[in-house]
């Protein structure tokens, strides 16, 4: 017997998805098919692919991480054989983002791309950095955007844009006509801010605790659009990216704290696994995205 891409599609699915039911409703199969394909290519293989054990989910072993990549690298490659390399771009792309780029910039970016790709349909999935790793590594993910962290194995990051933070608040709010500000004025005041364990909202924290120590968070949250909206209402401080505020601030919903010593940037990057084949769609969307940040 040989190997079939039937095989691997399942392989991967499995992969994937952590379930052989789960891969055989991805693929259209019946589950006892998944099965049955999964372990002809496990004895044609001679080696196990994953683990079984009683009442824990299925585990992918050494080998089977060891193949992953490559199944899916090839996978890739025959998606993009039997597509005309003329032909129009078209399918599905699931990009991962951080809850602020998922928030503010991305979507009118993937909405431009699919004004251009009109046979393409895109899907954001928020979530934090770490998941996000996490998915990437597992190939669930070929594509996420997110803030620059130190060198992840298997991971390629790409630095795509510089993301500057701003204080706002209200325009009744007591500082809002105040003009320029140091940190010491915000002493006392309520702030509208992200968890506690949200990246800015700790990176915020640290910039302004040894003048301020520990400052009253009176509304959280884990949208920053909600943090946004209590801001516009008169909730408090908040800090949020430029390009989420920036017409608010234009219009006159919020006003834009002028303090000379607060300086907070976010590097954003494009972030990718390594060692996989990436299909002409996901290629042309990386490029897409890369020629709209700082260095293009």
């Amino acid at each position: 017997m040989k190997v079939t891409l039937r095989q691997l599609e399942v392989f991967d699915a499995v992969a994937t998805l952590g379930s052989v039911t789960a891969a055989a409703d991805r693929l259209g199969m019946s589950q006892s098919a998944a099965s049955s394909a999964l372990t002809d290519l496990q004895i044609i293989l001679k080696r196990p692919l994953f683990a079984h054990a009683r009442g824990r989910p299925l585990q992918i072993t050494d080998e089977g991480k060891r193949l992953f990549p490559m199944v899916r690298s090839l996978l890739s490659e025959v998606q993009d054989i039997e597509r005309a390399e003329s032909a129009p771009l078209e399918g599905r792309l699931v990009i991962g983002a951080t809850a602020m780029v998922a928030e503010t910039m991305l979507p009118t970016i993937c909405v431009e791309f699919m004004r251009q790709h009109p046979g393409v349909e895109i899907r954001i999935e928020a979530d934090s950095a770490a998941i996000l790793f996490d998915r990437l590594s597992r190939f669930e993910l070929e594509t996420a955007v997110i803030e620059i962290f130190p060198d992840v194995e298997g991971l390629e990051l790409i630095k795509w844009r510089t993301d500057e933070l701003w204080l706002v608040v209200a325009p009744g709010h007591e500082l809002a006509d105040r003009g320029r500000l140091t940190i010491r004025d915000l002493e006392g005041l309520a702030w509208c801010s992200r968890e506690a364990t949200s990246n800015i909202a700790g990176r915020v924290r640290y910039l302004l605790h040894e003048q301020l120590g520990q400052f009253p968070v009176t509304f959280e949250s884990t949208s920053n659009w909600a943090v946004r909206l209590a801001a516009i209402a008169g909730g408090g401080i908040a800090c949020l990216s430029r390009t989420m505020v920036d017409n608010d601030v234009e219009v006159g919903r919020l006003v834009r704290l002028d303090i000379p010593e607060f300086k907070l940037t976010r590097a954003l990057s494009l972030a990718r696994p390594r060692s996989i084949w990436r299909n002409r769609l996901t290629q042309a969307f990386d490029r897409f995205l890369l020629e709209r940040g700082d260095d293009s």
